[in-house]
């Protein structure tokens, strides 16, 4: 029955994903640069810092950042603070070295998650120090606690905004314990539930967005466990979905 259900769903809405809500550590810090003839030189590259595991060096001449030239310091501080509104996690650059072309890709996302759970999120800040548990610990914590507050918020765009926080810290706890299924399964779950706010308020598009995340942590989750609790949990956000979706079908929800 429940792969019957999976099968059903993932017809209507597996065509495609939304980000994952994140907050984007900056692409290009640790790199400084000075306006030459021929463009933007890598005057610096700090060590352990995102563009110096890109590959960039001292002396290397910046061309290009997501396929746009980059002609001054000007073009570049605008096109990096796009770049940082949008929250990417991260940019395509063409670089001349020696004369030579190369191409570089930054990236700030977790590496353990992505590998787990095919989402490009930004890796968490460091935990703080004195801590008495774990890191995934510390982080699952502050998500739980957050998706406490949510019923105290009184309009849509509040709530939301705590749902995305809790997520961004359950993708957090995910970064040091990526094979958590009870966390990914809290992830789709507060996924889920935004939809239904959305459904709710009559937002149709946006209600779909959310119940297409959902549905793909659960798929994920399903393959990767047998643990009665895990699938009783799964098959209830599935239920949920469905039910949901045969409103938006029936045209019974409200119009905005």
């Amino acid at each position: 029955m429940m792969k019957i259900r999976f099968l059903f769903i993932a017809v209507i809405l597996f065509a495609g994903t939304i980000p994952s809500p994140i907050c984007a550590q900056s692409l290009f810090s640790g790199l400084v640069l000075s306006e030459r003839n021929n463009g933007l030189m890598v005057v610096e590259v700090q060590k352990e810092s995102p563009v110096f595991d890109a590959g960039l060096r001292k002396g290397d001449i910046l061309l290009e950042v997501e396929g746009k030239e980059i002609k001054n310091l000007e073009s570049y501080v605008s096109l990096s603070r796009t770049i940082k509104n949008e929250e990417k996690v991260e940019a395509y650059l063409t670089i001349l070295r020696e004369g030579v072309k190369y191409e570089a890709v930054i990236k700030v996302y977790s590496i353990p998650v992505y590998q787990s759970w095919n989402e490009k999120v930004a890796k968490p800040a460091d935990a703080p120090s004195n801590l008495k548990g774990t890191p995934f610990e510390y982080w699952v914590d502050r998500g739980k606690r957050t998706l406490a507050k949510v019923e105290k918020e009184g309009n849509i765009q509040t709530k939301v905004k705590r749902y995305h926080e809790a997520i961004t810290y359950f993708y957090n706890g995910l970064h040091y314990q990526p094979e958590s299924i009870d966390t990914a399964l809290q992830i789709a779950t507060t996924y889920r539930v935004i939809g239904k706010l959305y459904l709710d308020n009559g937002s149709k598009e946006e209600s779909i967005r959310y119940y297409k995340n959902s549905l793909r942590l659960c798929v994920l989750c399903f393959k990767k466990t047998e643990k009665d609790d895990s699938l009783k949990l799964i098959l209830i956000n599935l239920k949920e979905i469905e039910k949901e979706l045969g409103q938006i079908k029936s045209g019974t929800i409200n119009s905005r």
